[in-house]
């Protein structure tokens, strides 16, 4: 397992400095370093679990800090701050944190103590399952070639867990416009193939010149993004 403090999230990483310390009889206090390696700007935004062998379950007492609801930082800087949880006395080893990094948008990690050092011991990067959900993306061009269009460029982007956007340019086939309305519709599959996900975007003839780009915006699932099985886009009339 990769030590967290070893690990980069697009030019940010993130070191548990101690093993924290006890501000009252109801809350424990961690503090993590967050610093930018970049020579711009970023935001940065954490949520925290924290899982204990004995205590169990534990949310994060309040906001962690600023890092709660978002700072910027800049460039190559960082920031200390607490993550308080609530009835957390004492450390110990397997005991596990679960971190997210902008709302997931960078990535969600699931860190396990083991000898006083914190290991990333599961991970799921935005960049990884965007190319993954690109993988998953069926259109079919004979069906396409009867409306007389293309789909090209279709690409997908992770918001986070359960949020994606999708992308597509629609063009003339062969230079000549369809004379036709049409309808670019998606499906989405779960891992039994069930359908668990449908929108469209309709296109009058007359107002199409050739060339568009579609954007489906906010596509919000009741499974995360890493249960799809398949992503279909198609036209229809």
């Amino acid at each position: 397992m990769e030590l967290l403090k070893d690990k980069m999230f697009n030019g940010i990483s993130f070191e548990i400095l101690n093993d924290g310390y006890l501000k009252s009889n109801n809350y424990y206090s961690i503090i993590i370093k967050a610093t930018n390696h970049n020579d711009k700007k970023k935001k940065v935004q954490l949520e925290a679990r924290y899982i204990s062998v004995e205590e169990g379950l534990l949310d994060t007492y309040g906001s962690i800090d600023m890092l709660g609801v978002g700072r910027f930082l800049q460039p190559n800087s960082f920031v200390k701050v607490a993550m308080d949880f609530n009835n957390l006395t004492r450390l110990h080893d397997q005991d596990r944190m679960e971190l997210v990094i902008n709302k997931g948008a960078i990535a969600s990690l699931l860190l396990v103590r083991e000898n006083g050092q914190w290991y990333i011991k599961e991970k799921k990067e935005m960049f990884v399952l965007n190319n993954d959900l690109k993988k998953k993306i069926e259109h079919f061009e004979a069906i396409e070639e009867q409306f007389g269009i293309t789909l090209q460029n279709i690409s997908v982007k992770v918001e986070d867990e359960n949020t994606l956007k999708l992308f597509c340019e629609v063009l003339a086939l062969n230079g000549e416009l369809p004379e036709e309305d049409f309808t670019i519709n998606v499906a989405i599959y779960d891992i039994n193939n069930d359908i668990i996900y449908t929108d469209n975007e309709s296109k009058y003839a007359e107002e199409f010149k050739g060339f568009e780009v579609l954007t489906f915006n906010y596509i919000k699932l009741d499974i995360t993004v890493d249960e799809i099985s398949k992503i279909r886009i198609y036209p229809t009339r």
